[in-house]
């Protein structure tokens, strides 16, 4: 069973006044290090959607690919529209999707929702819920399904709610809050 991730690392961080969320530092090293340190040993290959400073997020993975053109700036279903054609991740079983700003993702996040996939062999997506939230941003899903997301996209819908409600996707109940936690404004980081 190969599981692999694709990190989101493309957003323009308007809520940071427009700088690269993933290599914001924070407790001395940037976002993504901390998501790479969480999920690398869950996973057996990361990839990451970027669209600025490739050659600093190739530093960390080989695997780095920008929005296409016609998706730029549709936010992060157009990282998905653009993962949809990349032959590496079709070679996966399964794959995680993460953003770059959640530092302090579960240590066992793969492993539930692989539990969960096992037990319902006919669901092709999943995603966290919290006691406070479903967290969409944060998917696990047959790679195969990514392909769903260009039609999706084309019809003027753009949000990952409603492209995982159309997979017939289910939540994945996790007990806390605070694994999940994503920081989008500066005042943020610094209040952690």
């Amino acid at each position: 069973m190969k599981t692999y991730a694709l990190i989101l690392a493309g957003g323009q961080g308007s809520r940071m006044g427009g700088v690269d969320k993933g290599l914001v530092e924070w407790q001395g090293k940037p976002l993504i290090d901390h998501v790479i340190g969480r999920i690398g040993p869950q996973v057996d290959h990361i990839a990451i959607s970027a669209n600025r400073n490739l050659e600093e997020y190739a530093r960390r993975s080989p695997h780095v690919f920008a929005d296409a053109r016609q998706w730029h700036h549709l936010g992060p279903l157009a990282a998905l529209c653009t993962a949809a054609n990349d032959l590496q991740l079709a070679k996966a079983d399964w794959l995680l999707i993460v953003s770059c700003d959640m530092p302090k993702l579960p240590e066992d996040l793969v492993m539930r929702f692989l539990s969960v996939a096992k037990r319902t062999p006919l669901c092709n997506a999943f995603y966290v819920e919290t006691p406070e939230r479903q967290q969409y941003s944060i998917m696990f899903i047959r790679p195969q399904i990514l392909q769903s997301t260009v039609p999706y996209l084309y019809a003027g819908m753009r949000t990952i709610r409603g492209w995982l409600q159309q997979q017939r996707a289910r939540a994945v109940s996790f007990d806390s809050d605070k694994c999940f936690v994503n920081y989008n404004t500066l005042e943020d980081l610094k209040e952690a």
